[in-house]
């Protein structure tokens, strides 16, 4: 299918409910990664912050075993058991770095809110930069020098962003968000608000496949969604990887739909062409476009 034809009209929208440290919101993205490449436009997605930990000392989980005084090993280990179901790397030893200054997550969700005033898909962005940060690349997203570290790599305008966090108004829209998320009945992270031009809506919680969510989408949009086929080939592959900086081999095995080894490889020969650079991430491995990749044609697959 061109690309022309999928990026036509709105026809539905995705409300994500969620937070930049949530390990199964991490791993949703390849997911929702997929939904973006196969509907484009045509499917909106829009986040919104749910506040996942508001103070980490009077916080519990005993679904997950987490509270308490040893909460940073509890929550590392949490992550540990996520991604090896996942299939995210994650860096779970910076909540050994952070223990001591760390005790919410609310700072980094209203740093997301300060870049989403500069536009949606710039705070859409700027989320993506946090959780990469924080799940695979052991940076303290709740401290103001890494959030404008991250709102700088993304063309932020860095100093509305601080404005927007120090003034109180990036507060006021998270507590927005804090008030739609309880409107919704939406607890869990992440949950999710499909709804259709007509206004019909269907809610889903917790980690949500591609498969649901596509029957969902064509259900509510009574089948005008058109879809994009997808082939694991060098054009498709680093327009993607370009688009959202630095991917995991399960966001290429989940997009493309092939094993994970076939994911692996495909990036890994990638790399011995100069095409990607290949960085540790935790217990895993981030991808992206090298600097060098600009003398090569993804059109044509070479690299001159």
């Amino acid at each position: 299918m061109e690309t022309s034809a999928i990026e036509q009209k709105e026809v539905a929208q995705i409300i994500c409910y969620t937070d930049p440290y949530g390990t199964w919101c991490w791993g949703s993205e390849p997911i929702l990664g997929k939904i973006k490449e196969v509907y484009g436009h045509q499917v909106r997605i829009s986040y919104r912050m749910g506040g996942l930990v508001e103070d980490i000392t009077t916080f519990a989980d005993p679904g997950n075993a987490i509270g308490g005084e040893n909460w940073y090993r509890q929550v590392a280990d949490h992550w540990v058991e996520a991604s090896s179901r996942h299939g995210m790397p994650v860096d779970e030893q910076v909540f050994f770095d952070i223990k001591d200054d760390w005790k919410s997550t609310y700072l980094a969700s209203i740093a997301f809110k300060a870049a989403q005033v500069q536009g949606e898909e710039l705070g859409n962005r700027y989320l993506r930069a946090l959780r990469v940060a924080a799940s695979a690349q052991r940076k303290a997203i709740h401290r103001l020098d890494i959030q404008l570290e991250l709102a700088s790599e993304i063309g932020l305008d860095l100093g509305r962003f601080q404005k927007d966090i120090e003034s109180g108004a990036a507060q006021k829209a998270f507590q927005e968000d804090l008030q739609e998320c309880r409107a919704k009945g939406a607890r869990g992270f992440p949950s999710y608000s499909i709804r259709n031009s007509r206004g019909q809506e269907m809610m889903l919680g917790g980690y949500t496949s591609f498969k649901t969510f596509e029957t969902w989408l064509d259900e509510l949009s009574g089948g005008q969604l058109i879809k994009k086929e997808l082939a694991l080939e060098l054009a498709q592959a680093h327009e993607y990887i370009t688009r959202n900086g630095k991917v995991a081999p399960k966001e290429i095995s989940t997009v493309f739909d092939v094993t994970l080894e076939e994911a692996g490889q495909f990036l890994e020969n990638l790399v011995e062409k100069e095409i990607l650079q290949k960085n540790k991430a935790g217990n895993g491995y981030l991808y992206s476009i090298s600097e060098s990749s600009s003398m090569c044609d993804p059109a044509i697959g070479s690299c001159g």
